[in-house]
């Protein structure tokens, strides 16, 4: 019968090495540990009911391992106890958010538990660009249980032509008959086309910007000489004895200015389209008066107060406004036939 061994012995500290791994076998220590301990110099150990430790030699940092309620103490005293990685297991599960994703007209259920949206995008392989209009905020906390929507922003090329109007500008000249109108210089309205880069989301235009503009036509305003030469003075009617109708009046006045026969069937065909030499027409469009339709009728009081009734003061002031506008009746009627007036 073998005794036990003397203290200090080898064969006391082969025993005490044996002892210690059959009770790290026991609470569960993995063999390298126990190794690692075995090549220490093992000052004692002690064998509780419900706790161990092994203390090393002085040359070597302390470690204690004891198994009690579930915790775990080694190197310095750490200490990871189950409830508190039941409490933090609770507070993952709390942390994890879902929401619905519209992206490209498509729902997609996301489940993260990132702490942004933005994050939460990216943890889902949604892609948002910088323009892309999104209706919540990237940087904000994940909407648990709502709606995100992303937009997608569209570029695309608008070519739009513009139509700048002319204008016109008057101007007198002393060398035509006052009142009349010539245009000087024709107008031109200006035409430009533009190339915009316009960016929708959906149907709304969210930004504009312009990219090229070609003048097709350059705007040139229109130029009209006003006239402002002053009718001639009526010739005097001394000498002429006017009788018969109108236009035997018109006839002897237009000889005493030395129009002959040429002239006068000019008047004659001008006058009878306008009036056929009715002393009362009165033209309810224009409001023209009398045979040579002056307009208003009033102008004729230049030629004597009674223009309202009398052919030869009609007659008189229709001769001195064709002399001093188109110089003779030949032209006048010319003009009517080109332009439907006079």
């Amino acid at each position: 019968m073998v005794g036990p061994p003397t203290p200090g012995s080898r064969r006391a500290l082969r025993e005490a090495a044996q002892a210690a791994e059959r009770g790290s076998a026991t609470f569960g220590l993995p063999t390298p540990a126990v190794h690692t301990l075995r090549a220490g110099v093992l000052g004692a150990v002690v064998v509780g009911t419900g706790a161990f430790t092994l203390t090393q030699g002085a040359d070597l940092p302390a470690a204690d391992i004891s198994a009690d309620a579930g915790t775990l103490a080694m190197r310095s005293g750490d200490v990871a106890s189950r409830s508190q990685v039941d409490g933090r297991a609770a507070l993952d599960a709390q942390a994890v958010r879902t929401f619905t994703a519209t992206v490209d007209g498509e729902d997609h259920e996301v489940t993260t538990a990132a702490t942004t949206l933005g994050q939460a995008f990216a943890e889902a392989g949604i892609v948002v660009d910088a323009d892309d209009v999104v209706s919540a905020p990237l940087s904000g906390e994940v909407p648990d249980g709502g709606a995100v929507t992303v937009t997608r922003v569209v570029a695309e090329h608008v070519t739009e032509e513009t139509v700048d109007k002319f204008t016109t500008v008057e101007k007198k000249d002393p060398s035509l008959p006052e009142g009349e109108r010539k245009v000087q210089t024709a107008g031109v309205d200006g035409v430009a086309t533009n190339t915009y880069v316009v960016k929708k989301a959906g149907d709304e235009e969210v930004s504009r910007e312009l990219v090229a503009s070609v003048v097709a036509t350059v705007k040139v305003d229109e130029v009209v000489l006003v006239g402002t030469k002053k009718p001639a003075p009526a010739a005097p009617a001394a000498g002429v004895a006017v009788s018969g109708d109108a236009r035997a009046i018109g006839r002897q006045l237009a000889a005493a200015r030395g129009w002959g026969a040429d002239q006068f069937s000019c008047l004659d065909s001008l006058w009878t389209k306008e009036s056929n030499w009715n002393v009362y027409a009165d033209n309810p469009s224009s409001s023209a008066y009398g045979i040579p339709q002056a307009l208003p009728g009033s102008k004729m009081a230049s030629a004597g107060a009674d223009w309202a009734t009398n052919p030869a003061t009609q007659i008189t002031w229709g001769l001195n406004y064709i002399a001093g506008r188109y110089g003779t009746p030949c032209n006048a009627w010319a003009h009517s036939k080109a332009v439907n007036w006079y």
